[in-house]
């Protein structure tokens, strides 16, 4: 039981991780919470689902489709909610992120009815057994993909000039500007690809649930935001750190606890950490 639940952990974590990457990086940028991740992660599984069931079972073309849906509306969102209130206090930014919560949720459920899909199956056969616990080759391709997608973000933002002026803008974007990068377009693609990155992440969860509803994003946006903090939300290396190990704190709670009780552990974390160490594992000390 307990290696089981420490595989499952594992699994979860990667999407945990992924999309406290997600989180990062808008919060490097502005100092700022999206709080829409949600529902972008819930519109990516809705186009991974659309793709599955009316145009092609093909699961990567179902990824692109949920990875390209995220990237749009994440770059509308960096539009409306972001770029149009530069200037103005930061709470109306993150009022207007609510909104588009609420806005995405209800037309969604308008548009796809509020009854949960059904997504088919994928890889769902056992690849190995280890002392009886089952590893499906589903939860090895999750892995796997997560690992190449963290690979792939560190390889753009440490070995090229975008990466680089992503840091930079993240760094000082008073100081960029004047040295002549154009803040606003990094910031428009660091939005859409934090959002493009929650789509992806959709799709791969409402295969691995074999569900998709209009309120599927709010929980995994909060645990995903617990596991940001968790690990330092200044730190991409430390939302990946904190998504893996929420992932399988979360898991091993139900060993000890009863499964309803996996929620209160992720939400007493992400409260634990917020008052007694915000910087989380591996971030530093910035100033908001």
């Amino acid at each position: 039981m307990f290696l089981q639940q420490l595989i499952n952990g594992i699994a979860q974590g990667s999407l945990f991780a992924l999309i406290a990457i997600s989180f990062s990086l808008v919060w490097g940028l502005l100092r700022m919470v999206n709080f829409a991740m949600g529902e972008l992660y819930m519109l990516g599984a809705y186009a991974g689902w659309l793709v599955v069931m009316h145009v092609t079972p093909n699961l990567g073309v179902a990824l692109f489709a949920g990875f390209m849906v995220g990237w749009i509306v994440g770059w509308l969102i960096e539009k409306v909610a972001f770029k149009a209130m530069r200037g103005v206090p930061h709470i109306a930014s993150l009022v207007c992120t609510i909104g588009f919560s609420f806005f995405l949720k209800e037309t969604a459920s308008t548009l796809f009815g509020a009854e949960t899909k059904s997504m088919p199956s994928y890889y769902s056969q056992t690849a190995f057994t280890i002392a009886e616990a089952n590893i499906s080759w589903l939860q090895v391709l999750m892995v796997a993909v997560a690992i190449i997608m963290m690979v792939l973000l560190q390889l753009l933002f440490y070995r090229t000039k975008v990466g680089l002026a992503v840091r930079a803008v993240a760094l000082d974007y008073r100081t960029a500007s004047l040295m002549g990068m154009k803040v606003d377009r990094v910031t428009s693609l660091a939005f859409s690809l934090s959002g493009a990155l929650v789509g992806f992440v959709g799709v791969l969860a409402a295969i691995y649930y074999n569900a998709v509803n209009a309120g599927m994003g709010f929980v995994p946006a909060i645990k995903g935001f617990t596991a940001a903090v968790f690990g330092g939300i200044t730190s991409i290396p430390g939302a990946i750190l904190g998504g893996y190990l929420l992932g399988a704190i979360e898991n091993l709670s139900v060993k000890f606890m009863s499964s309803g009780y996996r929620d209160f552990v992720s939400f007493l974390i992400l409260i634990i950490f917020l008052l007694f160490r915000p910087n989380g594992i591996l971030g530093k000390k910035t100033k908001l």
